[in-house]
């Protein structure tokens, strides 16, 4: 079996403000990344918002994955916003991995989790998310504040989503569940291979349907259009997220 990649103790976070430090670390013990241009470059402040608002962050590719994305969001109060983001190339027919961490002054809304309604279904990974929910069951204080998640992005939600809203004193434990759970996923995504031919083919239209879903309901991308109109939001976000 292979081993996942660990952050040494040395390395370990103790705030939500080091996960994407973290992540990025973790990531780069499996694979090199590569920064990506983006159309609308980081970062920005919206018109919309007045320039109150401060959108930054660090964009990847690599051999396996069309995007790695690590964003913030900062807002003129007590609110930070930390998007992560995984988006596998299309051929790989794998999950989608995401993170967001919202910090409001004490509290931390949370949601960790690998969309399998981000691949086409040609393989099963009944085994990697039998694996995500033995991690997530050893956090039961964390799970104690599991939200149920708004109908329309949920149906692409996994059974081992993590989705709480905590106090600040559990941000150790939402870090460590986020490491768990991007170890498990480095570790599939090490080992995957591509699609070719019919099965490709397949994989590709069942993309075309999550994209579809996402756009209707992932608030990620409601922010973008609510920041800066629905054509360039939709856009910005696409290119940010997915490549596309």
């Amino acid at each position: 079996m292979l081993h996942p990649p660990r952050l040494n103790k040395e390395s370990m976070m103790k705030s939500i403000d080091q996960l994407q430090s973290g992540a990025i670390s973790l990531i780069k013990q499996t694979m090199p990344l590569t920064p990506v241009q983006l159309k609308y470059p980081f970062p920005v402040r919206p018109g919309r918002m007045l320039g109150l608002i401060k959108i930054d962050g660090q964009v990847y590719r690599s051999k396996k994955f069309n995007r790695a994305v690590l964003m913030q969001i900062h807002f003129p109060v007590f609110m930070k916003v930390y998007s992560t983001f995984l988006a596998p190339k299309i051929e790989y027919d794998l999950p989608v991995f995401l993170c967001e961490a919202v910090k409001m002054g004490n509290k931390r809304v949370f949601i960790v989790d690998a969309h399998k309604g981000g691949a086409g279904g040609e393989k099963q990974y009944d085994d990697f998310f039998d694996r995500l929910l033995e991690i997530r069951g050893r956090y039961p204080e964390l799970m104690k504040y599991q939200k149920v998640a708004a109908k329309g992005i949920s149906s692409v939600n996994s059974k081992a989503v993590c989705q709480v809203k905590i106090p600040c004193e559990l941000d150790e434990q939402a870090i460590s569940i986020f490491t768990e759970y991007l170890s498990a996923y480095m570790e599939l995504i090490k080992t995957s291979e591509p699609l070719t031919g019919n099965a490709l083919e397949k994989i590709k239209a069942s993309f075309k349907e999550y994209l579809v879903t996402v756009v209707d309901h992932d608030p990620g991308i409601k922010g973008n259009i609510l920041f800066f109109g629905r054509q360039q939001g939709i856009e910005r976000a696409l290119d940010i997220f997915y490549g596309v």
